[in-house]
């Protein structure tokens, strides 16, 4: 989610394998993704892997995954019931320099990306997990570069980023629910940029129309005055 700066493009290459393996391990058994968990073209990639966790259908008490992507912590609660088959959470990191990029043709010129987390589930065949949850899935992240009024969003079906409006932001947190598995990115106004406004103009063309309007008034009040002296001559 800074979580700064394909998903599992060729998961027969070894090095894929290897990253995907490890993670695994660190946090039980799990399984291999058959398919790209990410659609292709998704800015920034999303495609290395930080951990994963296996989710029972039968847990009685909520599944926490505790993680960092990219030196930022990350929080996901997944509730009880959340899922009727035995499915692995996989957690992943983008490139935040290409979400940015990305970002600022899909509708949020004047924005970067401070943090992002992929987020994608596959069932015990290794397929992306089909249709939404049967309940929300929770997630907050911490980084003292997160303000108030930067946006969660999150790549959609559509193919472009739509903005999470039931995020919550705070100074360092923000905090969402969601009963998919698409890719997320927080996004923070550039510096000396307010997204959506037209192109920032300096001083000087109002200094330049205030020295003609105050000639046009020297001139009027000077016209005014000999007009006058006329008329009481």
């Amino acid at each position: 989610m800074q979580v700064k700066h394909g998903l599992l493009t060729l998961l027969g290459s070894a090095g894929i394998l290897a990253i995907f393996s490890t993670a695994v391990y660190a946090a039980g058994s799990g399984y291999t993704p058959t398919t790209n968990p990410v659609p292709s073209g998704t800015p920034g990639g999303y495609s290395q892997v930080v951990t994963a966790a296996t989710i029972s259908p039968t847990s009685t008490t909520p599944t926490t995954v505790s993680v960092k992507v990219d030196n930022t912590p990350a929080t996901i609660v997944v509730a009880p019931g959340t899922f009727s088959q035995k499915v692995q959470v996989v957690v992943t990191s983008p490139v935040l320099s290409q979400v940015t990029s990305g970002v600022s043709s899909l509708g949020y010129a004047g924005y970067s990306a401070v943090a992002g987390i992929g987020i994608n589930v596959v069932n015990s065949s290794g397929q992306p997990y089909s249709g939404t949850f049967l309940k929300p899935v929770s997630i907050t992240v911490n980084n003292s570069a997160i303000e108030p009024g930067d946006r969660v969003v999150e790549w959609n079906a559509q193919g472009t980023f739509s903005t999470v409006s039931s995020a919550t932001v705070s100074a360092g947190k923000a905090s969402w629910s969601f009963q998919q598995d698409p890719a997320f990115a927080i996004l923070a106004p550039k510096p000396g940029v307010v997204p959506g406004a037209t192109s920032p103009v300096t001083g000087k063309p109002f200094v330049k129309d205030a020295l003609i309007g105050m000639a046009l008034i020297s001139g009027g009040s000077v016209l005014f005055v000999r007009t006058r002296r006329r008329r009481l001559s």
